[in-house]
């Protein structure tokens, strides 16, 4: 059987990513600091015909993600793809942010990331084989003002992708890393800006469905890193 884990699952790319992943025939793990924010997804997938497991996981806490993940081998034996998308933030002017957001804001983009890979890859290595996703942001490329922990975290979230790459493409696991570069069209943005064009956002399908095309690569044509925008954004 094929699994996937999906990390930092919310109403918008987080659940897009389950239900494409879902759709390719994946048994889903669904982690969230909460269960309301995947139990509904889990009952949705499942009553389509898929297989679902949604688990309240703070990826920030090392002893919870391993033991997430053995709980996910135990119901649908060892994970075939990790999906990223967990993500600390960290806004503010410098001299007055707090230095705990920064290390918030990179525990949860960074530290997050190593310990579900950490405890993920053993299993992909086992079968030879795996998929890796990570959701990264403009800030991985550049620093904007106001945006210190944000841009650390993406930052260095892009650094672990490309030691994983290096490290594991040649064992068979493909690792690739997503610029977003633009806002996602949520249903929290819909609130904030009821009247804000659609085609100015990125829908959370679209970077979903990219990263399956990512998925179905062949090996000797792997992608590590593509960007994804709106048109109307400039760059």
């Amino acid at each position: 059987m094929e699994s996937a884990i999906i990390a930092g699952v919310g109403p918008g790319l987080g659940a897009a990513l389950a239900r494409a992943f879902a759709r390719e025939d994946y048994a889903v793990g669904l982690l969230a600091r909460k269960l309301e924010s995947s139990a509904p997804l889990e009952e949705e997938i499942r009553r389509s015909g898929g297989k679902a497991l949604a688990l309240a996981v703070d990826v920030t806490d090392r002893a919870a993600v391993f033991a997430a993940v053995e709980k996910l081998r135990g119901e649908f034996g060892a994970a075939t793809a990790l999906a990223y998308n967990a993500s600390g933030y960290g806004r503010g002017k410098f001299l007055e942010v707090d230095p705990e957001a920064l290390r918030a804001a990179f525990e949860v983009s960074v530290m997050g990331a190593v310990h579900l890979a950490q405890a993920a890859i053993p299993g992909m290595l086992e079968g030879g084989r795996g998929f890796i996703s990570l959701t990264g942001a403009t800030a991985a490329l550049r620093g904007r003002a106001g945006f210190a922990g944000f841009a650390i975290a993406k930052a260095g979230l892009r650094m672990l992708g490309q030691s994983l790459a290096r490290e594991f493409h040649p064992q068979g696991i493909h690792v690739v890393h997503v610029i977003v570069d633009g806002q996602i069209d949520t249903p929290r943005i819909r609130a904030r800006d009821p009247k804000r064009d659609s085609e100015t956002m990125i829908p959370p399908e679209a970077i979903a469905n990219a990263i399956i095309v990512s998925l179905k690569q062949p090996k000797n044509a792997w992608t590590h890193e593509f960007d994804i925008r709106p048109a109307a954004e400039t760059f």
